[in-house]
């Protein structure tokens, strides 16, 4: 079964057996030398058909018997994320819920830029908005108090509200 772009790689069985000039036919020797994880799976097809091989076949048999692999491995899932990462999301989404709740309404703007909020230094640059609007509509402790709780929540799990 082709895949565009994919590339196969000797093992080390393959090269175990081209050493023995016995082990194998010898078009499918001279095949298999050309296998070298840079030429694509159409290369190598091209290559089986011009020694009277049926390449497909051939990718097929040898790769089941373990003498060819892919010659770039799966891509690896996802890392999860960080325990940072997830501090970070928790926190965001509690301040723009405070930031909400201490506004009244006022928060449409800060919604919009909330939206910008990737990373902690966007994340401190938009938390010093939020404290300087909530300053203005309630007062420094209020800003303070939201701050204090904000970090609460950054620090760690379970550590606010």
């Amino acid at each position: 079964m082709e895949r565009k772009g994919r590339r196969w790689r000797k093992t080390e069985l393959s090269r175990r057996l081209l050493n023995d000039r016995a082990a194998m036919p010898p078009a499918w020797r001279m095949w298999l030398i050309t296998v070298d994880g840079r030429r694509s799976e159409t290369e190598l097809l091209t290559l089986a058909a011009g020694l009277g091989l049926d390449g497909s076949t051939l990718i097929e048999r040898l790769a089941a018997d373990g003498w060819i692999a892919d010659a770039v491995p799966p891509a690896p899932q996802p890392a999860e994320a960080t325990p940072a990462r997830r501090r970070l999301a928790a926190a965001r989404m509690f301040a723009i819920d405070l930031a909400a709740r201490m506004l009244a309404g006022r928060d449409a703007e800060l919604r919009e830029s909330w939206r910008e909020v990737q990373d902690e230094a966007s994340f401190e640059r938009w938390l010093g908005d939020c404290a300087g609007r909530i300053a203005e509509a309630a007062g420094q402790d209020r800003a303070a108090l939201f701050v204090q709780r904000v970090e609460l929540v950054l620090s760690g799990p379970g550590a606010a509200r």
